[in-house]
């Protein structure tokens, strides 16, 4: 078999294993069945330019370093010191179940590697790569395994990637592709604040709403390489996979190492068509038939830091069932010695002074008063002060003849020791038999250091045995739910998600900044399984001081939860609080089931977004002013055409925040509206006027389901 297709969505891929190269022929709209696929072959073929060497150029599906292709070498590995020349040949290919797995084989350099694509009915394909050293004598030190090598579709000409830094994560950066190559990549240890391990390349001047674009992650949450470049057949090609030192990988005859998967999806209708691939992929891969249960959390850091007692955080989970919280979760802070940063961490024991009953007493309270339990932990870490730093002094990572290097005054367990994810895991069942939590919050607060060079853990072992562990906890412990957070969203990445429950993707809890991020976020996660909360004012990260119900608003986004300070609210806080968590419970399954429209720019400043539900015919407007108005009229805000041939409920309910005129529209007010889909898609309908930080929410509905209005929000 030369010519093998796949299908996922409505994508198709089609590989090309003639002459023993392999290419990818075709990756794009899915074809027809019966389409003669060597017609493509034949189409496609490119020329041989001057200045070239004499070889047949086709679209590469694994490049190497024989002469074959002058891309980037999929493979690039060296034995007994020296580069190693691979020629690998398609050995065989087989397809079956939605999966290809294609077999190359260089015997003379005694390497093998096997490459499995796997297709998904949500339009997500799925690539890994593994490598075998085949040679029965000699080690094998790999530089670099891609994951995946795709050849990028002739129109694409830009791409957008996405890095920031702590309470700030995922700014985007749009860049023309040309004649040079472009690597985005990271070597912190985590897959970081800095680098989204994501790349979105498109036709030029893709947006949300429009154009093909292309979209590849890698499901890894440590260091990591992505590469564009201009590709010897034409356009360019993309290879995605995991940094490695030198050195760090090695293969004894018969080892082989697996990398981890590349997801990739292609969307005609731009990246909300991405969006909803991943977020259909997510719920089904892990399961969630139905809306994931999504308790409203009420977490105690910005309530009280590290000053917490048992006595107070009793009273905490009282002011928080009191405004609709569901979970109470138990942040940093209660740990024997822990009395701010730098000290404390890494025995785990509940302080006897501020905990003395240990932490079941306040679990039990929370149960008492019909909220879950969760915790906040950060295992992979201890200071210097702790027990286990005082007898284990060589658990902790550092280079040899050097001293270690902290970050927030902690450093790094060596978790490639056995011995070391023993001592975890024993302390993290002692924590849950204390207190039975249903949910931990896994923290991880500093990059990596002098990690590999040689020494005893190497950076993309220590991901692997996190991984390790959180499998271990979900096996001991199979109804705890475990958010994945560094710092924020320094692990903000499929890896995690693929073992985690829940993602926290920042520290700031700005809802504009809050907002920016949810967006880009979701273009990989289901907005679901994104932790999104309300923070104080002003907020402890940017400074900004914005309105309660814009905070409680874009929370809607997500996974809501509460993060402030109940003895600093007043009454008409409260209820704000109380209103809008009640709301989010009322729409928190038909959100599950949503997609997310992000319209594109009508006006800079004014973000828009659309979330709705098909099957109910069920939606939300999302409309922020996050900056100053331009004109004096806001601007008609046209809808996606997911709303036509529907016949709608159209309320703003909050007419409070959009008040600021002479004189205001019926609906503007609050009052109901009746109408039509077709409508607000090809005339749009006109955007209450919102001054700077204030959000609209405006509830659409089928005209079977006539939303209410709330008591105090129908008209002034």
């Amino acid at each position: 078999m030369t010519l093998s297709r796949l299908d996922a969505g409505n994508s198709t891929l089609v590989v090309d294993c003639s002459d023993e190269r392999l290419s990818l022929s075709y990756l794009g709209q899915r074809l027809p069945d019966a389409l003669d696929l060597e017609e493509i072959s034949f189409l496609t073929n490119a020329p041989t330019a001057h200045g070239e060497l004499d070889c047949e150029f086709r679209p590469d599906g694994f490049p190497t370093q024989d002469g074959h292709s002058q891309a980037q070498a999929a493979l690039q590995a060296r034995r007994n010191g020296k580069a190693l020349l691979t020629s690998l040949s398609v050995a065989r290919c087989t397809s079956s179940d939605g999966a290809l797995e294609i077999y190359l084989a260089d015997v003379q350099a005694g390497v093998e590697v096997r490459i499995v694509i796997r297709a998904t009915s949500s339009g997500v394909f799925c690539s890994e790569s593994t490598i075998f050293n085949s040679d029965p004598d000699d080690d094998l030190d790999v530089d670099w395994l891609a994951s995946v090598h795709l050849p990028l579709p002739s129109s694409h000409c830009e791409v957008e990637r996405y890095g920031g830094f702590w309470a700030n994560e995922l700014l985007r950066e749009r860049i023309p592709l040309g004649h040079f190559a472009l690597d985005i990549g990271n070597t912190r240890g985590r897959s970081s604040h800095q680098s989204f391990p994501t790349l979105i390349c498109g036709d030029a001047g893709f947006s949300d709403q429009g154009k093909n674009v292309l979209l590849t992650t890698l499901e890894w949450s440590g260091n990591h390489k992505l590469r564009i470049e201009p590709a010897p057949a034409g356009g360019h090609s993309l290879q995605a996979g995991v940094a490695l030192q030198a050195g760090e990988l090695t293969l004894s005859p018969g080892e082989t190492w697996q990398s981890p998967a590349a997801l990739f999806a292609l969307s005609e209708s731009g990246i909300n068509g991405l969006r909803e691939q991943f977020r259909c992929y997510w719920l089904e891969r892990k399961r969630l038939r139905s809306a994931p249960l999504r308790p409203v959390h009420f977490n105690s850091w910005e309530s009280s830091y590290f000053d917490h007692d048992a006595k107070s955080s009793c009273e905490l989970i009282d002011a928080a069932q009191a405004l609709g919280a569901e979970r109470f979760v138990l942040d940093d802070g209660w740990m024997q010695d822990r009395v701010g940063i730098g000290c404390g961490l890494g025995d785990w024991i509940p302080c006897p002074r501020r905990y003395p009953g240990g932490l079941g007493p306040v679990a039990a309270h929370a149960r008492g008063r019909g909220l879950s339990f969760g915790l906040w932990v950060e295992p992979e870490m201890l200071t210097l002060d702790s027990t286990v730093a005082q007898e284990h002094s060589d658990w902790i990572i550092g280079a040899q003849s050097y001293a270690p290097v902290s970050g927030r005054g902690q450093y790094l367990l060596n978790l490639c020791l056995p011995e070391v994810r023993e001592h975890i895991l024993d302390c993290l069942d002692r924590l849950i038999a204390d207190c039975n939590p249903d949910y931990l919050k896994w923290d991880m607060n500093r990059d990596y250091a002098q990690l590999g060079f040689g020494g005893p853990a190497s950076p993309a072992a220590m991901t692997q045995a996190w991984y390790g562990l959180l499998t271990e906890v979900r096996t001991r412990h199979p109804d705890i739910t475990i958010e994945s957070c560094a710092a924020g969203g320094a692990r903000s990445d499929a890896g995690a998600l693929a073992r985690s429950d829940r993602i926290w993707t920042s520290d700031s809890m700005d809802p504009l900044q809050r907002f920016t991020i949810m967006k880009h976020a979701s273009s990989v996660f289901p907005p679901a399984l994104l932790g999104t909360h309300v923070g104080a004012s002003p907020s402890s990260t940017s400074g900004a001081s914005l309105p309660l119900s814009t905070r409680c608003i874009v929370a809607l986004l997500g996974h809501m939860g509460l993060e402030l300070n109940p003895q600093e609210l007043g009454d008409e806080e409260r209820t704000t609080l109380e209103r809008w968590t009640t709301f989010y419970k009322s729409e928190r399954d038909s959100l599950a089931g949503s997609a997310f429209h992000y319209l594109d720019e009508t006006e800079p400043g004014l973000e828009s977004l659309l979330v709705y539900n098909r099957e109910d015919s069920r939606g939300l407007l999302f409309l922020l002013r996050s900056a100053y108005p331009r004109a004096a009229q806001p601007p008609l805000v046209k809808l996606p055409e997911c709303l036509m041939d529907t016949d709608l409920n159209l309320q703003l309910l909050n007419p409070e925040d959009a008040d600021f005129v002479q004189r205001s529209v019926d609906w503007h007010r609050g009052a109901p509206l009746r109408v039509s889909g077709d409508s607000l898609h090809f005339a749009g309908l006109r955007a209450p006027f919102l001054r700077l930080g204030h959000c609209a929410l405006i509830q659409l509905t089928s005209n079977s389901h006539l939303a209410k209005p709330e008591p105090g929000l129908q008209t002034h």
